[in-house]
């Protein structure tokens, strides 16, 4: 039954790659393609504290030029309920700061206050295993076109789907090394949605391996595409994507 599955992951990957790729080439041809070399480092980590509650946090370092430059940085702490043991629901905050770069940077730095809920849905299939991630946003934008100081309010929804295959297994029957590839597509909601409906999609893949009993580290590559707000301009964001990921329990610590 894991083999059926697996060939439905994978088929659903490379079947994302072509029409992504496709939809890609149809949307940037009549604009201009800005091609960027980034490279994203982050943590994520859902601890539980108490019975069902615990807190989320992760941070992004994002960064341009093949690491050289800011593209941005991120923090995200929230408050996690667990509603069973493969779904997880969240309410948090976010801070980003956006950084000019690339071939048409933007004027100015800028940053972004938003609000979000998560939803994030676990499933176990044998040897596969399946996330699934729903996130609506509340966005509250600096743009530097705003010159009275205001922020543009956006709606957002984001929904990754991610599949995490394993390679290697201890004798203990542990995974020690995992492939891990996600898409992620991010719309905004009318009518606050902005320069368009579409705003970027995000492909991953590489591998994954346990960090002593603390988590996983994933690293790999991952294609960015984002549409300018000015509606002309398409970056094609080659990425080298390394990321933390933890769930390790913090209940012990709240014990009375």
């Amino acid at each position: 039954m894991w083999r059926i599955w697996v060939m439905v992951v994978l088929t659903w990957v490379l079947g994302g790659i072509v029409s992504t790729g496709s939809s890609w080439a149809q949307t940037a041809l009549p604009g201009i393609v800005d091609q960027n070399h980034n490279a994203w480092f982050s943590y994520v980590g859902d601890h539980d504290v108490k019975g069902k509650w615990g807190f989320h946090f992760d941070g992004q370092w994002r960064r341009a030029q093949a690491g050289t430059t800011w593209q941005q940085y991120q923090l995200r702490p929230g408050l996690n309920y667990r509603m069973n043991p493969n779904v997880l629901f969240t309410v948090g905050y976010v801070y980003t700061r956006n950084f000019p770069y690339g071939d048409y940077p933007a004027k100015r730095g800028f940053g972004e206050n938003r609000f979000y809920q998560q939803l994030l849905w676990k499933h176990a299939l044998k040897r596969l295993t399946l996330l699934q991630r729903y996130r609506f946003e509340e966005r509250f934008i600096y743009y530097p076109q705003n010159t009275n100081g205001s922020a543009t309010y956006q709606n957002r929804f984001r929904y990754q789907l991610k599949a995490e295959i394993p390679v290697l297994r201890d004798a203990m029957g542990e995974r020690r090394l995992y492939i891990a590839a996600f898409d992620e597509i991010l719309l905004g909601v009318p009518p606050n949605h902005g320069a368009r409906i579409y705003d970027h999609n995000r492909m991953f893949a590489g591998l994954g391996w346990p960090v002593g009993k603390f988590g996983n580290m994933e690293a790999g590559y991952m294609m960015q595409h984002l549409g300018q707000r000015n509606g002309r301009i398409w970056e094609m964001n080659h990425t080298l994507f390394v990321t933390i990921v933890s769930n390790y329990s913090l209940s012990k610590y709240f014990k009375r």
